[in-house]
């Protein structure tokens, strides 16, 4: 049973809590509007540099690619060349399997010599110790 006096000093600190709250309601959506913003900021500085650095590096990309193109081109050329020299002593037909046979058995090869150069052991690159302060503070979740 509530008397008159509990309902007085509800009242009371109703008043007193009302603009508080208010207050703190404010400034927490200033704080929330002042980081959005501050990230908005952020991902619109990023997504230009990202897009400057595009511009600057297209030619480049343009130009090995088509140097890639053309060493696809001259590396065809070169393999049939050599099925026409082998063409001077073997039939059409046995020199361009020959030929066919000599570009697998290398490329078998360059592939073994990749997969023994790849690094033994565990994948995962280490990551460099870090010097910032806030790495030293336990995590409120650690055990």
């Amino acid at each position: 049973m509530t008397t008159t006096t509990d309902r007085h000093r509800h009242r009371i600190l109703d008043r007193l809590a009302d603009p508080l709250g208010e207050r703190a309601r404010d400034r927490i959506e200033r704080a929330e509007d002042k980081v959005r913003a501050a990230v908005q900021h952020e991902l619109d500085a990023v997504g230009a540099s990202l897009r400057t650095r595009a511009v600057r590096i297209r030619p480049s990309a343009i130009a090995f690619a088509a140097a890639a193109l053309l060493t696809v081109i001259g590396i065809a050329l070169f393999a049939t060349a050599a099925v026409v020299a082998v063409a001077q002593v073997l039939p059409l037909w046995l020199s361009a399997l020959l030929v066919g046979i000599a570009l697998v058995v290398l490329a078998a090869g360059v592939a073994a010599w990749g997969r023994a150069m790849l690094p033994t052991g565990n994948p995962v690159i280490p990551v460099p110790p870090s010097t910032h302060p806030a790495e030293e503070l336990v995590h409120p979740w650690i055990d």
